[in-house]
């Protein structure tokens, strides 16, 4: 079919009409040809955002059966913690896996929330979490535990004094140092057992056990200032009692 808009003959010879319509004639018949160059630009561009709506829809369908399948670590991995220190208390757990609250050393620990479901783990006293902070600090030697403290240097965190009030700067210190090294390791148990069982229903079980001095521990075997236990010191048995030297020891 005959462009309407195209114009084919202009007087009886083109080239002796006059120089304005013979300008004018190029110029229109440039214009034409942009214009169709344009109109199968849209059409072929039409094609392409057709595929592409295709190519779109199914990547939406892709979307929603990935994040249905990933869905759950988002929704049941949304862990709260809650770090304690019980100053004259102390958690006993029973045969049950119940933990009741008695008198005792002061100690810390740790309340894991998540789904409606809680787990405590102990950490450990004081004195034990401040001794395997320092030890993986590299404050301290790495004593027997049967003589630990009686001929060595107090870490940093030994010489800290926890009080349980909000705004203690000592509580406040070691408080971030647990839910740094064992809030990272417990992370990852979650983690694990939730890539593993796709629930966290064997890590809040009361037989699984978590032990914080344990996890500190293990992150300091895996330290580049590991060392093992000094020997222990032996005792002599009998002679006379020495004197106690009493007073602060000295910083290592």
């Amino acid at each position: 079919m005959e462009d309407k808009w195209r114009i084919n003959k202009i007087g009886d010879d083109f080239n002796f009409i006059p120089r304005k319509e013979r300008d004018e004639k190029l110029e229109y018949e440039r214009l034409l040809s942009n214009i169709s160059k344009r109109e199968k630009k849209i059409e072929s561009d039409l094609k392409k955002i057709k595929q592409l709506k295709v190519e779109l829809r199914k990547m939406k369908s892709d979307r929603t059966n990935g994040y249905n399948n990933v869905v759950k670590y988002h929704k049941k991995f949304l862990p709260t913690f809650s770090i304690t220190l019980d100053i004259g208390n102390k958690y006993v757990e029973y045969k049950s896996g119940d933990y009741s609250e008695t008198s005792g050393n002061n100690q810390w620990g740790m309340r894991v929330s998540i789904g409606g479901k809680r787990k405590y783990i102990y950490i450990g006293t004081v004195s034990d979490v401040s001794y395997y902070l320092d030890l993986l600090e590299n404050n301290v030697p790495h004593y027997n535990k049967n003589n630990r403290y009686e001929d060595g240097p107090i870490g940093y965190y030994n010489s800290l004094k926890p009080k349980n009030y909000e705004g203690d700067e000592h509580k406040e210190i070691i408080t971030s140092k647990i839910e740094s090294y064992v809030g990272d390791v417990v992370k990852k148990k979650m983690i694990g057992t939730l890539k593993k069982d796709g629930n966290l229903d064997s890590f809040f079980d009361k037989s699984y056990k978590l032990k914080g001095t344990d996890m500190l521990y293990d992150l300091y075997k895996k330290s580049p200032h590991y060392t093992p236990p000094q020997k222990e010191i032996e005792k002599k048995k009998g002679g006379r009692l020495r004197q106690l030297n009493v007073g602060k020891k000295k910083q290592w």
